[in-house]
């Protein structure tokens, strides 16, 4: 107590001896109920403390015995590699220990508004709550891909960073708080497209029962070649994100048949699942993509795997085989360069 006073300048008493008095008066060291016991070697051998904890704890004690060390560059850069050991463990926030989250919640994810919308009013006539570009979670979105495409943070590894905890947190808050107080809702944006990995982390995070929906271009339609790849790779990220079932993937030229409208209206009514995603079983080098890519290549195939789940969810086995296969070469291709290279 006296280093605290000294430390943050604050009043002492000069009679220690009556301080002392009065804290034996009052302390009962009778009701001491948490003492374990041990010594500090006993502590340092326990396997029930995980190792991370183990490691702050014996840190503190080091530091609050030698004020030296404390001040030293040498803690400030053990408690940095803490830190980051800890963020690339667990992420930059908090688990959401709270009551069971029993409500479902809807993410649209797709390049046009237009269909976005189009998918939104469908979920809405099942009784869905969704909001669009409207939604809280807008700007946070436009802020993440912004720093995504400027490379300010990366697709890999952002939704650790602690560099967008600020984001994640007003992301985190925004779909408790519509969990929590709807039964059934979502967010049907384009910009969901962007920051997929973030919204599926966090929903994971906080227990939610989410359920994904992902419109689907037929890319070889796609005559420009930026554009094109651009539209691969987003379809590439939010198929990888969203591998964890449930999800649906929608044909953008099929939205507004009636299979479409009962393929939402069946997946709204499906009860959750915690299974393992199925798993194809056909040999890698069905899927593998030759390299250097042929862009037109990647095109027609992921065109071709999407519109068979769109048709059977039990072809969402393959289509995730493929997406687990190639997720990394398709995502490093980074200019039009590449968009016609010839194949091995």
């Amino acid at each position: 107590m006296k280093r605290i006073a000294t430390q943050f300048n604050l009043p002492w008493t000069s009679d220690e001896a009556a301080l002392q008095a009065q804290i034996d008066d009052f302390i009962d060291p009778a009701l001491q109920k948490s003492d374990s016991g041990e010594n500090l070697a006993d502590f340092e051998a326990r396997t029930d403390v995980k190792t991370d904890v183990k490691a702050l704890y014996l840190l503190g004690r080091q530091a609050a015995a030698d004020p030296d060390y404390f001040a030293s560059a040498e803690f400030q850069q053990r408690i940095d590699e803490m830190t980051d050991e800890y963020l690339a463990k667990y992420g930059a926030l908090y688990r959401d220990f709270n009551v069971k989250i029993n409500s479902k919640t809807f993410f649209v994810f797709g390049e046009d508004q237009a269909q976005v919308d189009q998918v939104n009013t469908t979920l809405r006539n099942d009784q869905v709550k969704m909001v669009g570009t409207e939604a809280d979670s807008h700007e946070v979105a436009e802020d993440l891909s912004e720093r995504l495409n400027n490379n300010t943070i990366a697709i890999q590894t952002y939704p650790l960073d602690y560099l967008v905890v600020e984001q994640k947190e007003a992301l985190n808050n925004y779909l408790r708080k519509n969990a929590k107080r709807e039964t059934l809702w979502g967010i049907g944006n384009a910009k969901n497209n962007e920051i997929v990995e973030m919204l599926t982390t966090v929903s994971a995070e906080l227990g939610a029962d989410t359920h994904n929906v992902v419109i689907a271009d037929d890319l070889t339609a796609i005559t420009d070649e930026r554009e094109r790849r651009l539209a691969i790779q987003h379809l590439i990220r939010t198929l990888h994100a969203v591998e964890q079932p449930p999800y649906l993937v929608l044909m953008a030229d099929g939205l507004g048949t009636p299979a479409s409208q009962s393929a939402v209206t069946a997946f709204i009514a499906a009860e959750p699942t915690k299974a393992a995603p199925l798993r194809d079983e056909q040999p890698d080098e069905t899927f593998k993509l030759r390299t250097p890519l042929d862009m037109d290549e990647v095109a027609a195939t992921l065109t071709a795997l999407c519109r068979r789940a769109s048709q059977d969810e039990q072809q969402q086995a393959a289509l995730n085989h493929f997406v687990s296969l190639n997720y990394d070469e398709i995502l490093n291709v980074k200019g039009d360069q590449y968009a016609n290279s010839v194949r091995n």
